[in-house]
């Protein structure tokens, strides 16, 4: 399985192998405007989650045992500027955007 994020849209294209890889699903997600690409696609093992970047917002999307992707929770920066990472255990978010000039961590708490 891999996904793609479109240039300013809310949704993430999920594909699947299947003798080819056919594209199975979309997933609903918080966009904004513009996109910079320096804060790749993260998949955590530990959490089942997958950690996109699109726009404005860091979307967290957790795969669920039934291999269903929900969208559990989209974090709003207000710029497009933006580059992190989240720790390999999935317990910290790191950022830094242009608009704090800081970098911001994060810690993940079970809903």
């Amino acid at each position: 399985m891999f996904t793609f994020s479109p240039y300013n849209k809310e949704y993430i294209c999920v594909y699947e192998m299947n003798n080819q890889f056919i594209k199975s699903k979309d997933i609903t997600v918080k966009c904004g405007s513009g996109e910079y690409f320096l804060f790749p696609q993260q998949y955590i093992n530990a959490k089942s989650m997958l950690v996109s970047k699109n726009g404005e917002y860091v979307n967290l999307i957790r795969k669920e045992q039934n291999g269903d992707l929900l969208t559990i929770q989209s974090i709003y920066f207000g710029t497009n500027l933006l580059y992190g990472a989240m720790s390999d255990d999935g317990q910290y978010l790191v950022t830094w955007d242009i608009e704090s000039k800081q970098i911001q961590i994060r810690r993940y708490q079970e809903q």
